[in-house]
């Protein structure tokens, strides 16, 4: 990284505001010296290694705040300084050793967030968080973006690169799914003592559910007491035929039963049936007026 005037501001910024070169070294982990050498013009260029150490602690040269999209945490100059500041507490002195302590696949991604140039999707912030041992409650954010947070610990050992979902047993999906459509996102409002979870893979869709499936409709693809990883979808034309969905129907719906699994059957006249792979199941015509969630199963987990 060449060493501009811009970037030497910035430096000299970084530094004033940690109380010297000394103490800005310990933030970092690059040698006083070095520091010292960029600021004076001696050295032209940052190593490679060194920038991954520097960038973090150096702010962003727009001064406009990153737009907030919906379901992620505002990157504010209060929240980088509680991250630096607390990575400084545990010892971390690098984005890559961050990384590796959330259990994240990408330190180029830390680095921005670090110096502020996105905005921190909720399962990141809160990996991050266990890694550096912090209270959420001490973090400067609104009462609205601490409520997305994972339950604390869930990430402790670094498991960034699945995060835990909880399990719904079939039982609950109605209720589940009322309270998720009405109040909002319930994920991050379970009990992490005493609920199961299974591990989904953290490039998954966030709108990823998993359901306990209770009955033999779909026998013998999916069983009685199978787990079924369910991901929503937004309307009808996003299914493909002969896939196994998940579907909530509004209340009042002609329907034996509030939710189902059944498999995606289009018609030749364009009408679609939900059908089951036991013979002896019901077969339900759909209808897209009665639908209030529907999703598609991508994974199964058996007990083995």
């Amino acid at each position: 990284m060449k060493i501009d005037p811009r970037l030497r501001a910035r430096l000299s910024a970084a530094v004033e505001t940690a109380g010297g070169a000394k103490e800005f070294s310990a933030l970092c982990g690059i040698n006083a010296s070095n520091i010292s050498r960029y600021l004076r013009g001696l050295i032209r260029n940052i190593s490679d290694d060194n920038w991954e150490k520097l960038a973090p602690f150096l702010e962003t040269e727009n001064t406009n705040a990153v737009p907030r999209t919906a379901g992620t945490v505002n990157n504010t100059p209060e929240l980088r300084e509680f991250l630096k500041k607390a990575m400084a507490d545990k010892g971390v002195g690098s984005v890559d050793e961050l990384r590796r302590l959330a259990g994240y696949d990408s330190a180029s991604t830390i680095r921005r967030l670090l110096a502020g140039e996105l905005n921190w999707f909720p399962d990141v912030l809160s990996a991050v968080f266990d890694a550096l041992g912090v209270e959420r409650s001490a973090a400067p954010l609104s009462d609205e973006e601490r409520d997305m947070l994972a339950p604390a610990g869930i990430y402790s050992d670094g498991a960034m690169l699945v995060r835990p979902v909880p399990v719904v047993a079939w039982a609950n999906a109605t209720s589940h799914l009322d309270d998720m459509l009405s109040a909002g996102d319930t994920m991050c409002r379970w009990d992490v003592e005493n609920t199961e979870t299974v591990p989904v893979p953290a490039s998954d869709s966030r709108d990823v559910r998993a359901f306990r499936v209770h009955g033999v409709s779909m026998d013998p693809k999916i069983i009685d007491d199978d787990i079924v990883l369910v991901s929503q979808v937004p309307s009808l034309e996003c299914i493909n035929d002969n896939k196994i969905v998940v579907v909530k129907y509004f209340d009042g719906a002609a329907q034996c039963d509030n939710v189902v699994c059944k498999r995606f059957r289009r018609q030749p006249d364009g009408s679609i049936l939900l059908t089951s792979d036991n013979p002896e199941g019901s077969i339900i015509p759909l209808a897209a007026e009665n639908i209030r969630w529907i999703g598609v199963v991508i994974r199964k987990i058996s007990d083995l």
